[in-house]
């Protein structure tokens, strides 16, 4: 490869690299507040001081903060007032948070039932990926049963610092686009 081909590419690789980079920085999570179907529904985060319950009325411009791990109450239903199906109908859903680049699967459920509401309760842990305290983050539960389809999104933050695992990867960045750029510079001699 030639020195000019060798520069064009490596500033066409930076650009392309401070881009996605600043896209990602400016852009907020996405504002397309999709809820659909009249699902009703909460979950209760026992060990927060206050601010305890999500609903699936909230806002998605109104930011929950979560810790990291936490055993939630959840309740929800087709909706208010919502009667069973006269025979088990199948049913599919899940949630699921959208990350810079790839989505998450948190919980995946399905079956058949006659019911159209569930409660109990759920443990999770947020793997070491997802850094804390970074930005907000948008998280999509969804269930189909019958006719019924039901889309909820609201907006989370996760509680605590940053850690190594956000640190690390900035770094990365740094030294990454540091050395595309200095690959795109003549080092002297001729071309």
């Amino acid at each position: 490869m030639t020195q000019r081909a060798r520069r064009i590419t490596a500033s066409t690789l930076t650009a392309a690299m401070l881009t996605t980079l600043l896209l990602l920085v400016l852009a907020g999570p996405a504002r397309a507040e999709v809820v659909r179907g009249e699902c009703i529904g909460s979950a209760t985060f026992p060990s927060k001081a206050s601010d305890q319950v999500l609903t699936a009325d909230r806002a998605i411009s109104d930011v929950f903060l979560i810790p990291k791990e936490e055993t939630i109450s959840y309740q929800g239903a087709l909706g208010e007032g919502a009667q069973p199906f006269p025979a088990p109908v199948a049913y599919e859903g899940g949630v699921r948070v959208q990350l810079p680049g790839f989505t998450w699967n948190v919980a995946t459920w399905g079956g058949t039932s006659e019911q159209v509401s569930a409660d109990g309760t759920y443990t999770y842990s947020v793997p070491g990926f997802v850094p804390a305290g970074t930005g907000e983050i948008e998280v999509t539960a969804f269930h189909t049963q019958g006719d019924a389809d039901c889309v909820v999104t609201v907006t989370v933050q996760l509680d605590g610092e940053p850690g190594p695992v956000a640190l690390v990867a900035a770094a990365g960045t740094a030294v990454f686009g540091a050395a595309m750029l200095s690959a795109g510079v003549k080092k002297g001699g001729r071309a």
